[in-house]
């Protein structure tokens, strides 16, 4: 079973230039620094990454899910346009109060603060980061009532909470979830994503499939359906960017079939503690054995 989210790994021009607008805007702070694995790159499949410098910051309150920023050259990304990570849903107390005060120099509004369903519990606002990261900064009035039940956040600004991934085989990938891991999963839920609208040139009330897994501490990821047109995870690291990698603890007691690693890490005795595995879309995923 997964458990918790524990590192959201995201390209960046300028690692200490991000790591600073999330410690000005949201409070955050700068916690470790190291280098990419060889392991790790090559999981990927952008060998070049391998030393390639990191720092991980870390939120005000809550989990300490570290968003870890990755030393690489400009890139043509653009988000929501290829399959793949696509957005990081970060827990805040107040998304109209915050959203004003952000640095237009480093973060860039794509929608407003606006409540997602007609149940009005969940108000978010999407935003690109300084990487060019998507944001939803998202409040939960009752969240008790939530698939997640994640609690609120402690601070302004909270932890990531939410991972979001693009397929364009959403059966696919729910059917890889239900077949390997004992994590709850919901059918998918027709849901209005504008900014995911925009980018296909979709009516804004366009209906997107999509389901959500839930982690056992809390966490979740949100799986969804991409139109046909969307581009591949790229091979070219130039047109590479945004997050590509989530780190997630795993209980592997509860697996229910084991495991095709593309990458393994090992302790000094040689026991298997983890390694990257792929979705049927291409998503890299690390787990960590807990």
């Amino acid at each position: 079973m997964l458990k918790s989210l524990l590192f959201v790994w995201v390209l960046s021009a300028n690692p200490e230039v991000s790591a600073r607008a999330y410690v000005d805007a949201f409070d955050y702070r700068v916690g470790d620094t190291g280098t990419v694995s060889t392991t790790v790159a090559e999981a990927l499949g952008h060998e070049s990454l391998a030393g390639a410098g990191y720092v991980t910051i870390y939120p005000p309150s809550g989990p300490q899910v570290g968003i870890r920023w990755i030393a690489s050259s400009e890139s043509q990304y653009e988000p929501m346009h290829r399959l793949g990570w696509s957005a990081i849903e970060v827990m805040v107390q107040d998304p109209d109060g915050l959203v004003p005060t952000l640095d237009p120099d480093h973060f860039s509004i794509l929608a407003e603060p606006a409540y997602l369903t007609t149940k009005q519990n969940v108000r978010a606002s999407q935003v690109l980061g300084p990487s060019d990261e998507l944001l939803y900064l998202t409040y939960i009035n009752d969240t008790s009532t939530s698939f997640l039940n994640t609690p609120p956040s402690q601070t302004a600004v909270g932890h990531p909470f939410i991972m979001v991934a693009g397929t364009r085989d959403l059966t696919a990938t729910l059917e890889f979830f239900t077949r390997t891991f004992a994590n709850p999963v919901t059918p998918p839920i027709p849901f209005k994503i504008e900014v995911l609208s925009e980018v296909y040139g979709l009516d804004a009330e366009h209906l997107h499939d999509l389901a959500l897994v839930r982690f056992e501490d809390n966490f979740g990821l949100e799986l969804d359906q991409y139109p046909a047109a969307a581009n591949d995870i790229p091979t070219s690291l130039a047109q590479e960017g945004g997050t590509v990698l989530v780190t997630a603890s795993l209980d592997p007691d509860r697996l229910k079939r084991p495991l095709n690693w593309i990458a393994t890490h090992t302790d000094d005795a040689g026991n298997v503690i983890g390694g990257v595995i792929k979705l049927p879309s291409g998503t890299a995923l690390e787990v960590i054995f807990d």
